[in-house]
């Protein structure tokens, strides 16, 4: 079996969503239902307002409440199952835990149960409103004994030193640390500079923040700068609702083709094993945008900007394994100066930017692009690209569409799908820096990395460019949450109240099923006309299964054409 290895980092406007069905106890003989609103902000604040308050009797761990218990006033649990068989007269809370309530039991007030279920036994009555909620709850425990939110760091902020600096309305922070990032042509970014952000009046602020990049696989070639910079100037006006204005400038090394993965994965993946998944040109240049969010799930981006931009050559930069393999070329591009103008609109209705469990995610991007008198195209071969202008009327579209849904079915079950596509949709053929393929872990894992990249026939290119005009991917997937137990808890030696897990406690079986096609666009033998996407028979699948533990996922898939051999992915961030 061949396998496929990537390790990849850990890359919310919360909104309500429908009400479901809770889990019921087997043995009872009633049903209910909770309203379902993933965690919400202000829940969280509930959460930690009713554990913290000094009036509320806190419990940690199981806690179990016979027939003859009788409590009053507001109960609180954290990180423990609840089994009550006698009276409460008051409300209880439960925080990352379940509630049973035996036959006969008895709440006066209101239950809240988060990050677990709730069962009802025969006979059992709850007074007030009954809330339960799937998803934990982002807290820990304080070695006070108080709840506080848990932060969850990305790989740039837990490789990034920040200090910060307030004096009235001005906050000044100094940056230093790294990008979160690792490739073959810059090594490890460190990235270094200030952030300044004033605000004016309540509705009114301005941010500048300035980078400098120090690469640190530099060299000696001339087709690459070992420092980089980024500036950019906004202003800022409303709330909720508002808009802004900015400018920036730029040195930077951009990465070709960002749809398959994120930068943290591909950096983890070249890391460790020495494989990096994006290819990468220099871009330098500046430019303008204005932006508006008319309600809090929608935004609207406008901008422009002129680049010079170049080709980059892969370095030698370490690697943890495979250190002694030669790294994949990085491809040259077309150089040039180009103009580019852009519009971008994102709907964001998730509940959760890192674990959605309900809602819509709409991305939309055009961008027309003009290249100037000396863009200098590569030499392709024609049944790949026509030749394009090199008058100074050189000028292309593109465009790229992300939609995905996500939908609670159950208390334990979410499904969730996916269809992106991306490419060219008018005037000259694309540049090679903005051309697609499709296979790899992402989008397609049960397929090698750019299994489908339009190289013409007996072309053996060893960078492996991505030279489609066109893609198209959907993705569905099933998740149902396991309790695998897998570890133990211990007790802090140093903080006696504080309880230690170290394992695997509970997981998402995902299972899954992929579908896509990557094609040349327009007439000839082994095109696609412009008006049409490639019939459905045409297109490839994969099916596969996998285990996420919220960061860590391990997946194994199976292509369903071509014969291919069934493939092993690692990765630290979920599938979409």
């Amino acid at each position: 079996m061949k396998t496929q290895l990537l390790a990849l980092l850990v890359l919310a406007a919360p909104l309500r969503a429908q009400d479901t069905v809770i889990v019921i106890d087997p043995d009872a003989v009633t049903a209910d239902t909770a309203d379902r609103q993933g965690l919400p902000d202000e829940l969280i604040q509930r959460l930690l307002a009713v554990y913290n308050d000094s009036t509320t009797t806190r419990f940690w761990g199981d806690v179990d409440l016979t027939r003859e218990s009788r409590l009053t006033g507001t109960i609180a649990v954290y990180r423990g199952s609840v089994r009550l068989a006698g009276t409460l007269d008051g409300s209880l809370t439960v925080i990352n835990g379940s509630l049973l309530l035996l036959p006969g039991a008895e709440i006066t007030g209101n239950v809240l149960v988060v990050g677990g279920d709730l069962a009802l036994g025969e006979g059992t009555r709850i007074g007030g409103r009954k809330e339960v909620y799937w998803d934990a709850a982002p807290v820990v425990r304080s070695p006070a004994g108080e709840l506080v939110r848990r932060e969850r760091r990305r790989l740039p902020e837990l490789t990034t030193a920040r200090r910060s600096f307030q004096t009235g309305p001005l906050r000044a922070t100094l940056v230093l640390g790294t990008d979160g990032s690792y490739n073959r042509v810059e090594g490890l970014p460190i990235v270094f500079g200030p952030t300044l952000d004033l605000r004016l009046s309540r509705t009114l602020s301005t941010r500048f923040d300035a980078r400098g990049i120090l690469r640190t696989a530099g060299d000696n070639d001339l087709l690459r700068e070992d420092f980089g910079y980024s500036g950019r100037l906004e202003l800022r006006v409303g709330g909720s609702r508002g808009a802004g204005i900015g400018i920036r400038a730029y040195s930077i090394i951009n990465g070709i083709e960002h749809r398959p993965l994120v930068r943290s994965e591909v950096g983890w993946s070249a890391f460790l094993f020495q494989r990096d998944q994006w290819d990468y040109f220099l871009r330098k240049g500046f430019g303008g945008y204005l932006y508006g969010y008319p309600a809090r799930a929608l935004r609207l981006e406008l901008g422009v900007r002129r680049d010079k931009e170049s080709s980059v050559r892969a370095n030698d930069p370490w690697s943890l394994f495979r250190n002694s393999d030669r790294w994949r070329p990085n491809p040259l591009i077309d150089d040039g100066h180009y103009i580019a103008a852009n519009l971008s609109v994102e709907l964001d209705t998730r509940n959760s930017i890192e674990f959605p469990a309900t809602g819509w995610w709409i991305r939309a991007d055009f961008e027309r692009n003009w290249g100037d008198e000396d863009v200098a195209p590569i030499n392709l071969p024609t049944s790949v690209r026509s030749p394009i202008p090199t008058d100074g009327h050189y000028a292309f579209d593109r465009l790229e569409i992300d939609l995905r849904r996500y939908n609670q079915l159950a208390s334990n079950l979410r499904l969730a799908g996916r269809m992106m596509a991306a490419g060219w949709v008018g005037g000259d053929p694309l540049s090679i820096q903005r051309r697609v393929s499709l296979g790899g872990s992402d989008p397609m894992p049960g397929f090698a990395f750019r299994s489908f990249a339009c190289a013409a026939q007996g072309v053996n290119d060893a960078a492996l460019p991505a030279l489609c005009d066109r893609v198209i991917a959907t993705q569905l997937e099933l998740r149902s949450r396991l309790d695998l137990g897998l570890g133990y808890r211990y007790r802090d030696r140093f903080r006696h109240d504080v309880d230690r897990f170290i394992g695997i406690d509970q997981a998402d079986l995902v299972v899954f099923v992929d579908a896509g096609k990557a094609w040349l666009s327009g007439g000839g033998p082994g095109r696609v006309p412009n008006g049409r996407i490639p019939a459905f028979k045409e297109w490839k699948a994969d099916i596969g299964v996998g285990l996420d533990a919220g960061g860590v996922g391990l997946y194994l898939a199976r292509a369903l054409t071509d014969g291919q051999p069934v493939r092993i992915s690692l990765r630290l961030t979920r599938r979409f």
